[in-house]
């Protein structure tokens, strides 16, 4: 499937299936799953209102545990933030066919983000994906 059909089904499953606003959130702890990451490229639709943010790890070093993350939480919730503002709920999404990328889905009103801006996310301890 193309790259821009594989974008547009992915904002309809968000549509129907939103992240749901607290589901991962927590404080920060010891025990949550906590990466820097950085945004390769960032696609806001107003129909359906969503931006889908294509990401990988900030840091090389941290190739590896990104996709172990990635591997165990596709299609789940997360939070990130953007330059030390509010946590903000997402869905997110590990790219079979990009080795090392993850997807976000932002809901409509989320932070603004672009480009080769950085972000941390976190992920609930566990995950139930494999």
């Amino acid at each position: 499937m193309p790259t821009k059909l594989r974008l547009i089904a992915l904002l309809g499953a968000a549509v129907l299936c939103p992240a749901v606003p607290g589901a991962v959130r927590q404080s920060e702890s010891a025990n949550a799953s906590t990466i820097a990451c950085r945004v390769l490229e960032a696609h806001a639709s107003a129909a359906p209102a969503a931006t889908a943010v294509i990401f990988h790890q900030q840091n090389k070093a941290d190739q590896e545990r990104l996709g172990s993350l990635l591997r165990a939480h596709s299609g789940e919730g997360a939070d990130i933030q953007i330059a030390n503002g509010n946590w903000t709920a997402v869905t997110v999404f590990r790219l079979k066919s990009c080795f090392g990328r993850g997807l976000l889905l932002l809901p409509a009103g989320g932070p603004l983000i672009k480009d080769d801006s950085t972000f941390l996310m976190r992920f609930a301890p566990g995950g139930s994906k494999n």
